[in-house]
């Protein structure tokens, strides 16, 4: 692999990815479901962890863990506390797992750096088709999302059909797992939750929604992998400060344009 391929191929599955999650992101807030991000991504990470101890594949192991976090979430009424509870159970797993295992030490350091400078032309292939799926799914996901969002006031009414909204939950598994997997769970946590809020504040409709927090989760990536790189320093750790700032400047932003009025 050449250089132009080692610096290029990243930045592409990177920016496919940050699609992806936004995507994600903004289907998850449409749901009132955004708590279940911590739990998802944290237990993906489990999966991943308990997979290089045992010497198997990583995504089977990480979407199982992750899907399990996600339908008991579903299924459970008091959802934040919940979700919480979760991700600091998995939290204490991995950590008791790095702590024994050296092998699952080296593997959480994985889960929170993320993998995406040694993503190649496999990952591309994934990634792309992922992204690909994700365009022919979107009408029928934004049905789920909506509907998700106007209950229980229309459970009178018939809603998507029930495998619509598994196929709905096994996309997002896919998503947050891959996204965490790529960016690290810091950074992928931070690109589901932080450009869909953004955007929420001031997008008037669900498509304003999409294009203004693809903008900035995509604006957010490459500023972080300029700044990453440039001062030689992990890039998922990097990513959440930069999406921090851009929130930020942007609720900076409308409070001057509200007093200003």
């Amino acid at each position: 692999m050449s250089l132009h391929d080692w610096f290029l191929l990243p930045l592409v599955n990177g920016l496919l990815t940050t699609l992806l999650l936004t995507l994600a992101g903004v289907g998850l807030l449409l749901r009132g479901s955004v708590w279940q991000v911590f739990a998802v991504s944290q237990w993906a990470a489990v999966g991943g962890v308990l997979a290089s101890v045992l010497a198997v594949p990583v995504l089977l192991p990480a979407l199982l863990l992750a899907a399990l976090a996600l339908v008991i979430q579903r299924r459970w009424r008091d959802a934040e506390r919940l979700s919480l509870t979760l991700f600091l159970a998995g939290l204490a797993v991995i950590t008791l797992l790095a702590a024994n295992i050296s092998q699952a030490s080296l593997a959480a350091a994985r889960w929170v750096d993320g993998q995406l400078y040694f993503t190649g032309v496999s990952e591309l292939i994934w990634i792309a088709a992922l992204v690909v799926l994700s365009g022919v799914l979107l009408p029928q996901l934004r049905r789920v999302w909506l509907w998700a969002q106007r209950q229980p006031d229309v459970s009178a009414q018939p809603g998507p059909a029930w495998y619509w909204r598994v196929l709905e939950l096994a996309w997002l598994v896919l998503v947050i797992v891959v996204g965490a997997q790529a960016l690290g769970v810091p950074g992928a946590m931070a690109t589901l939750l932080l450009p869909a809020w953004a955007a929420a504040r001031v997008a008037h409709n669900l498509a304003q929604m999409l294009v203004v927090s693809q903008l900035l989760a995509l604006l957010a990536f490459v500023i972080a992998w300029v700044t990453s790189l440039w001062l030689d320093q992990p890039f998922a750790p990097m990513l959440v400060l930069i999406q921090l700032g851009l929130m930020g400047l942007l609720i900076a932003g409308q409070k001057l344009h509200a007093s200003a009025r």
